[in-house]
């Protein structure tokens, strides 16, 4: 035992074991068994392992697990219920990740600069998708008779998100990476699908997409949570059309760690793990399946060097995540955290400057009462005449647009921000428009007996002549009760538009 445990602790040994594999399939099966995540393996998955590397008829099944375990790259351990179980030892883990890290670093070429741009989208999925849920919730949200959002609505929504994409046009193909992959753009398929699949939305026969009450429950989760259960069913998607992609994902991570690589570099060191789908070409799959819908998860960073070369980097979330690397998330700044407190800023110009942290919570209020102008940094909205006018026929008043606007800027609204918003509301209540039903009597005397019955005379809004006079649409069954009762029985006519001088 005292020998074992002083090979494990000896780095040099261990490496030369690793070289000293001559068999280039059953070298690949110890660096996957190595790069995997799970702590223990069943023996189905050790033997998947060893198919995927490439040892299918050499052995027998349990002759290549017996041939791993006499090697020392794996053990056995008898669970309670008698089933077998294999672990590898947490210091021959450790050891074998580093010796591969550096292998596999070698093998890429890694940037001696930083790029001039990089994309790191960060936790902007989870938002987005709690922004659809918030939308789907709370607008009433039409499917086609082929379960599609209509276009209108898509634009809506995608207007909303931090990450902006674009409805499909048409597409001759879209197939293998979900249920809507074929409907909606790459991001969005993701969500919608991930949606649908765990009962947060649900596409109605009467052509309504709505929510369910799990979604108030999802959102309860942490946000880490929710991007650990994403990520999951986000490889378990794409898994059909790369079937190796859990080591793809393992590789990547391993030699993305610390440093920007060149993507066409990261192409070759995973071309023997990524083939073909149809119309996909590999490079494609590998960029746009896989970097990309990373990138998307807040794991990878995008980047793009001076002379237009694109790189790539793992996130501080995708070495915690990916690698189990106790890597402190870089926290909000602080004036990001005060700026979560005092979110917007009302500036004179009737610009509102929104923290894109804080566009989540206040996304109904602002799509109803602003134009967005551009997201940056921070999102641009701002405040019009027709945009508050529009604000005003949702419900909301005077009183109502000028407390929003001094609660979320804890009071530090101009004066000229709102002696203006009081103009356009006194102008928005200048001019009435009521509808009415008009009452027409062919005697002055039916007139005047139908004006002075108590019943309907509270319902009365206006008399115009001796045989002429108005009411509110919610009098009209009483005086059409009153009037059969005194035996002139009479249907309400409708105006035609074939006579608009009519009465």
């Amino acid at each position: 035992m005292q020998e074992i445990l002083t090979h494990f602790n000896n780095r040099k040994f261990i490496e030369g074991a690793y070289l000293g594999l001559e068999e280039s399939a059953y070298k690949e099966a110890v660096s996957q068994l190595m790069l995997d995540r799970r702590e223990s393996f069943s023996r189905e998955d050790v033997l998947a392992m060893l198919r995927r590397a490439g040892l299918h008829d050499e052995l027998d099944e349990q002759e290549q697990i017996y041939r791993l375990l006499q090697n020392g790259w794996l053990y056995r351990l008898n669970t309670k219920g008698g089933r077998q179980i294999y672990y590898i030892p947490d210091d021959l883990r450790r050891t074998m990740r580093d010796h591969l890290a550096a292998s596999l670093k070698a093998r890429v070429r890694i940037s001696e600069c930083a790029p001039i741009v990089y994309r790191d989208e960060n936790m902007a999925l989870q938002r987005d998708l709690v922004l659809f849920l918030n939308f789907v919730g709370k607008q009433e949200v039409r499917i086609t008779k082929d379960g599609t959002i209509v276009k209108r609505a898509q634009q809506q929504l995608f207007a909303l998100f931090e990450i902006k994409e674009e409805p499909l046009g048409k597409v001759s193909w879209r197939f293998g990476y979900g249920r809507r992959f074929h409907d909606y753009p790459d991001r969005f398929a993701l969500l919608y699908d991930y949606g649908y699949t765990r009962g947060l939305i649900e596409e109605t026969a009467e052509g309504e997409l709505r929510v369910t009450s799990k979604a108030g429950e999802w959102q309860l989760q942490s946000e880490k949570e929710r991007a650990a259960d994403l990520f999951r069913f986000w490889r378990l998607l794409y898994r059909r059309p790369i079937p190796q992609l859990k080591v793809c994902i393992a590789t990547l991570a391993q030699a993305t760690k610390a440093d920007w690589v060149h993507v066409a570099s990261m192409n070759d060191l995973l071309s023997p793990y990524v083939g073909d789908y149809y119309y996909d070409k590999a490079e494609q799959v590998m960029e746009q399946r896989i970097y990309q819908m990373l990138v998307h998860q807040g794991l990878l960073a995008h980047g793009q060097l001076a002379d237009g070369t694109a790189v790539i980097k793992l996130t501080s979330f995708g070495r915690e995540f990916l690698l189990d690397e106790n890597v402190s998330i870089q926290e909000e700044p602080e004036d990001v955290l005060e700026a979560v407190t005092t979110p917007v800023i009302v500036q004179p110009n009737f610009d509102l400057l929104v923290p894109v942290e804080s566009f989540e919570r206040l996304a109904w209020e602002l799509e109803e009462l602003t134009d967005l102008i551009r997201v940056d940094t921070l999102r641009i909205h701002r405040l019009t005449k027709k945009s508050v006018l529009r604000a005003f026929e949702f419900g909301w008043t005077c009183e109502t647009v000028l407390d929003f606007l001094r609660e979320e800027s804890d009071g530090l609204v101009p004066g000229n921000i709102e002696r203006m918003v009081e103009q356009w509301a006194a102008e928005f209540g200048r001019v009435k428009l009521y509808r009415a039903v008009l009452v027409e009597c062919g005697e002055e005397s039916i007139a005047r007996d139908l004006r002075t019955m108590p019943e309907l005379k509270r319902h009365i809004r206006l008399e115009l002549t001796s045989t002429h006079f108005l009411i509110g649409e919610s009098g009209v069954p009483l005086v059409q009760a009153e009037l059969t009762k005194l035996g002139y029985p009479s249907d309400l006519i409708e105006e035609s538009s074939d006579n608009p001088d009519g009465p």
